[in-house]
């Protein structure tokens, strides 16, 4: 774990450069963030999902009197916990010799399973990093463990059982991420 908050400390200039949007809207095109947030207005953010972000969030009673950072940490909490079932529904598919797998959805499974172990990792460093007031960092993870789930996507999206299997719960894990992300970017700096 060290390590790789080295690697981070080390990375992290260059990638928050590269990869961190630009504000260009006014100040009164996005709601206030001081303060406490709606979750109607955050979830007004994410655009097409909104619904899945009114659904995500609203059960969070913490994010119901929450500004932008409580509310982007709610989100971030709800993928990692997508995520992290996932990752254990993965290994129950692929520790269970009664599902007919072939060796390519077997490698797929196997990959996916590190893929989602990763990204879980790197959502939990990125609600560290969130509560130490690192805004850019968390983002980073957030964005790093979506990269994970769309390596998965794309290595087993050949596989016909993939669809049954994976489809679903690889999209939902992106666009938990994408809430967030949308989230975070109402964070005042």
């Amino acid at each position: 774990m060290a390590s790789f908050y080295a690697a981070i400390g080390f990375i992290l200039p260059f990638l928050l450069t590269i990869a961190l949007p630009q504000s260009t809207g006014s100040p009164a095109a996005t709601p206030s963030t001081t303060g406490s947030l709606s979750i109607e207005d955050a979830c007004k953010q994410t655009a097409k999902l909104y619904d899945l972000c009114m659904a995500t969030l609203s059960p969070d009673r913490s994010s119901l009197t929450a500004d932008a950072v409580g509310l982007t940490r709610a989100a971030v909490l709800a993928v990692q916990k997508n995520a992290s079932e996932t990752a254990t529904y993965l290994s129950n598919i692929d520790e269970d010799d009664n599902f007919n797998k072939t060796a390519q959805l077997q490698q797929c499974l196997e990959d996916c399973g590190e893929q989602y172990e990763a990204a879980v990792e790197q959502l939990a460093d990125a609600a560290i990093a969130l509560d130490m007031g690192a805004y850019d960092e968390s983002q980073v993870l957030v964005s790093a463990g979506q990269a994970e789930v769309r390596l998965c996507q794309k290595g087993c999206q050949d596989l016909p059982e993939h669809r049954s299997i994976l489809m679903a719960r690889n999209t939902e894990v992106d666009q938990l991420c994408n809430i967030t992300l949308a989230i975070a970017n109402l964070i005042p700096r």
